[in-house]
């Protein structure tokens, strides 16, 4: 399976979109989709993202118990 250009141009295209709107990271169009396209653009899409608007240093939680 191989993205085209303009696919990866989409994504990256909205996600920026996305991202400087301040929009949810789940307006992600292509989540929930099980095809190997879908799986692969929603990786360009979040990266694309998370350029704009990365986590927050204690936005995630790497122990079980929270701490």
């Amino acid at each position: 399976m191989t993205l085209t250009e303009a696919q990866t141009h989409a994504a990256v295209t909205h996600a920026r979109f996305a991202a400087r709107r301040d929009l949810p990271m789940t307006s992600c169009p292509y989540v929930g989709r099980q095809d190997d396209t879908s799986r692969a653009l929603t990786q360009v899409w979040v990266r694309a993202y998370l350029v704009i608007r990365p986590p927050a240093p204690d936005a995630v939680v790497y122990t079980d118990d929270g701490a």
